[in-house]
């Protein structure tokens, strides 16, 4: 059944990636080259650019830039998240800076972020951990408080240190919360990562984006957009999947 499962999904799967060649396809045919370049141009730039160093110093720096980014936010989170969690004073005094942080325009928060640290990595690292840390702390609280009292009251009464509470009573319902928001997560935080890089950056693949809109090279730009994609796409795969079957095993019942 679960080998059924996944060739059903890579089926399906493959059959849309084909449908959106299709329509991207189509699309470029009606519109200007200025406009829309098609897939076979876009895949002759991006393997014309693959071939050069400078390719991958931007891949490199941007790659760098996201997991720094999205760790020290998700870190700051996690934490922050644990302490307004367990403790409704401190949920309510970060109540303020929570509701600032997710309402503040990105460019904003981008254009300050210039000001106080130049164009460069320490720029772009610090709008993505600003920009993420809520969206985890939220995350880390709605699934503190919705730990079942009465597995907390069995703790209690069985003296249980800290530790174990939070090892076998607050992890497990904050894991389901993060595994299922670790997407929209990395996604947003590849996004602000390359919006930072656009605007105030000299390397990197926003960088790289901005440079090829400035010299009308369309298939260059739309080759940089696939770079993009396909990052978020290494990150789901590779780093993302194995994580959330780890934080989840406790869910899957014991043989």
């Amino acid at each position: 059944m679960q080998l059924d499962n996944r060739l059903h999904r890579y089926i399906f799967t493959t059959l849309g990636v084909f449908f959106l060649l299709l329509c991207w396809q189509i699309l470029s045919i009606t519109m200007p080259d200025i406009v829309l370049a098609s897939p076979v141009e876009t895949a002759r730039a991006l393997a014309r650019m693959m071939g050069t160093g400078i390719f991958w110093q931007h891949f490199r720096v941007t790659g760098s830039r996201v997991f720094t980014g999205v760790f020290i936010g998700g870190l700051a989170g996690f934490v922050i998240g644990i302490f307004g969690g367990l403790n409704k004073s401190v949920k309510y005094m970060l109540e303020p800076f929570r509701w600032t942080l997710m309402s503040t325009p990105a460019v904003v928060i981008v254009v300050m972020a210039m000001l106080w640290f130049g164009m460069g990595s320490t720029m772009v690292v610090f709008i993505t951990a600003i920009f993420l840390a809520p969206f985890v702390y939220v995350n880390v609280v709605k699934g503190l408080e919705m730990v079942d009292e009465t597995v907390i009251e069995m703790a209690q009464i069985y003296n249980f240190p800290f530790s174990l509470k939070l090892k076998h009573v607050y992890v497990p319902a904050i894991a389901g919360h993060l595994a299922s928001s670790l997407m929209v997560i990395v996604g947003t935080g590849v996004r602000i990562v390359i919006l930072a890089e656009v605007l105030g950056t000299t390397e990197g693949i926003g960088y790289a984006l901005s440079l090829s809109r400035t010299n009308l090279d369309i298939p260059a730009l739309f080759a940089w957009i696939l770079i993009c994609i396909a990052l978020v796409g290494i990150i789901e795969y590779v780093i993302l999947k194995p994580l959330q079957d780890y934080v989840l095993k406790w869910k899957k019942p014991t043989r």
